[in-house]
């Protein structure tokens, strides 16, 4: 599995002076997944029915929402930690700050460093140029490097499949199975 990313023109401005770079960016490619069939996807994995975890996820949705109504941040283990922020206009005198005038400003997520780093190591695979680039924006170049993008995805494909099929067997393991009408 790989995170699919598409090839974009942006502005560097690094240097101080403006050029125009290549870049890689995300393609989402569907809609984001929602509770129901992040459950069928979890039932699949799991053992648990897709019912009990569709009715934990929107469990969690309230309680999480519950406990950030009080200030109290509420982590995940393994996954992270969800956050509120403040924010108010300033005062000159500290009684002036009145709960009218507190409100949150947002709800934030932090992604437990375990996690961070797992999704960092996933690789990426760039989503053929003639997918979503013009025709007559794509140069031999990008037209070589799909042809040997979609070569190495067959090897990667093919391969597996055929060494399953093509089994190493030893020469004591052949003839353990001899019998004597195999014998000439």
């Amino acid at each position: 599995m790989a995170v699919p990313y598409v090839v974009r023109k942006k502005a560097d401005l690094t240097s101080g002076e403006r050029k125009e770079l290549w870049y890689g960016v995300p393609k989402k490619l569907i809609d984001p997944i929602r509770n129901r069939e992040f459950a069928e996807y979890m039932e699949k994995r799991s053992g648990f029915h897709r019912g009990q975890i569709d009715g934990i996820l929107t469990e969690m949705v309230d309680a999480i929402r519950s406990l950030l109504s009080i200030g109290q941040p509420v982590t995940i283990e393994g996954l992270g930690t969800f956050h509120t922020s403040l924010t108010s206009p300033g005062f000159e005198r500290p009684e002036q700050v009145t709960p009218g005038k507190v409100s949150v400003s947002r709800v934030y997520f932090v992604a437990c460093p375990e996690f961070s780093r797992e999704v960092k190591k996933m690789k990426c695979m760039r989503i053929p140029f003639n997918l979503y680039m013009p025709e007559e924006m794509l140069t031999k170049e990008m037209k070589k490097a799909d042809r040997e993008q979609e070569r190495e995805e067959y090897d990667r494909m093919v391969a597996p499949e055929i060494e399953e099929e093509v089994q190493a067997v030893s020469y004591t393991h052949l003839r353990a199975h001899e019998t004597k009408a195999n014998l000439v």
